[in-house]
């Protein structure tokens, strides 16, 4: 891999620095969070390679208070440390003052091994090269239908550091590899939906059959969608697959978050402990990674990362927070403080999962009458729950056959899906090392055809 990557040493040293800075530039608190990568790509287009890029970058966030007003400056350049922690402390004076600013006090955090094949780290452009050239020739050799419109393979090298003038010291060094796909099958005069699919993982064993396994899901999207007909309209029940799962969760992500809680935007502020879905469900933010693909062991300000059951067989458990929510609602954060070295901390998980449930795929896929939901395009209100969205490439079920229709409209409410969910199943399908998702059935919903 070309560029260079500072050390997790090095980068937390220079944080360090920068801390010192800050103070010295009249902070009363300074914390400097700093990435430092390095990324090999190869693209794909039409159905061929497109090209083979190497790039590099590290970056300097320095957060500041000065009597409880914040600024927040950034640099690519550690020799300028001094003068952006210089704009950071003038930033800060000129902002409104706010009593709940403020940096975390440290925190033991675990001791965990840095994330490090040397079998990725050795994967060039030469050999990205090679791979994707076979990767593109195995999956054309799956259905010559098959027209791939964009996708990539890629390395990706990262060191992360944190520190700050309350005591914060961490670093972390990691590695992976992924690739993804974006197409269709054309079929003569017909063109399918479009479709996507990818994986990423932290070993080079591992790299060629997460692929294989991703980009054969891609050609069962792309050639299951063929022979599209009109669908039908009924209120009924849909499936959704693992794929489209996370896409389903995010607005609940969104009021499940402290932050939407103090604005006064999650209907679920008050239902802490309450039944708010089926008890089939079980949310969980996996803390330190899923089996197999570990993360930082620290979130975006130093504080530990926790295994945070979100809703627990249907009960509501637990908001995310990071420091700033965390100390407006009185609690400890829970290390669910997000970010890079370019933003101010958000609040969100690092990692997720949904517990499988009982039922096998097959059965759950055994519907009356249902639809699968394989993309959907729409819009939605967290707030309210409403939703309604096109189903691209779906299907549907009837009288146990399944068929691929055209674009067909389903609209419903978020948090009645959640407690009209019917059975979940056995299977889980990973994401990219940082969800866990198995299917989900969901009862009562509106479906227009046409």
């Amino acid at each position: 891999m070309a560029g260079s990557v500072i050390s997790p040493a090095n980068l937390l040293d220079l944080c360090e620095q920068g801390v010192q800075k800050a103070l010295a530039a009249g902070a009363d608190q300074a914390e400097v969070f700093a990435n430092s990568g390095r990324e090999t790509e190869v693209t794909f287009e039409k159905n061929d390679l497109n090209l083979a890029r190497s790039s590099s970058e590290t970056l300097f966030g320095i957060r500041v208070f000065c009597g409880g007003r914040l600024g927040f400056a950034t640099s690519n350049r550690p020799e300028e440390l001094a003068e952006t922690a210089a704009e950071a402390v003038a930033m800060a004076k000129a902002s409104p003052a706010d009593p709940l600013n403020g940096l975390p006090d440290p925190q033991p955090l675990p001791q965990v091994p840095f994330a490090l094949d040397p079998g990725l780290l050795e994967l060039d452009a030469a050999e990205l090269t090679q791979l994707g050239s076979q990767l593109l020739e195995w999956v054309r050799s799956q259905d010559p239908r098959i027209t791939i419109d964009s996708g990539s393979l890629s390395v990706e090298e990262d060191t992360v550091a944190i520190a700050s003038s309350t005591g914060i010291r961490a670093n972390y060094h990691s590695v992976e590899a992924g690739g993804s796909l974006f197409g269709m099958a054309i079929d003569g005069d017909e063109v399918g939906s479009f479709a996507y699919d990818g994986d990423s993982v932290q070993k080079r064993a591992d790299l060629v059959p997460a692929l294989e396994r991703a980009f054969e899901r891609f050609v069962q999207k792309c050639v299951g969608a063929l022979g599209a007909t009109e669908g039908e309209s009924f209120r009924g029940p849909i499936v959704l697959p693992p794929d489209v799962v996370e896409e389903f969760l995010g607005d609940l992500l969104f009021v499940l978050g402290a932050d939407a809680v103090r604005k006064g935007k999650s209907p679920l502020a008050q239902k802490m402990g309450s039944l708010i879905a089926s008890p089939l469900l079980t949310l969980v933010s996996e803390g330190l990674g899923l089996p197999g693909h570990p993360i930082e062991p620290f979130d975006r300000e130093g504080i530990p990362r926790q295994i945070t059951p979100l809703i627990h067989e249907g009960i509501l458990c637990n908001f995310m927070y990071n420091s700033y929510e965390g100390r407006a609602a009185g609690i400890p954060s829970n290390g669910h403080a997000t970010g890079g070295a370019g933003s101010l901390p958000g609040v969100g998980p690092a990692c997720l999962s949904v517990a499988p449930g009982t039922t096998p795929l097959s059965e759950l896929y055994a519907m009356e009458r249902g639809i699968i939901v394989t993309r959907l395009s729409g819009s939605s209100n967290p707030i309210t729950g409403d939703f309604s969205g096109v189903v691209k490439g779906g299907f549907l079920v009837k009288g146990g056959e399944k068929r691929p229709i055209l674009e067909t409209t389903i609209a419903g409410n978020l948090y009645d899906c959640l407690r009209n969910i019917s059975a979940i199943s056995q299977e889980v399908t990973v994401f990219n090392g940082t969800t866990a998702f198995p299917a989900l059935r969901i009862e009562d919903i509106s479906v227009t055809a046409g």
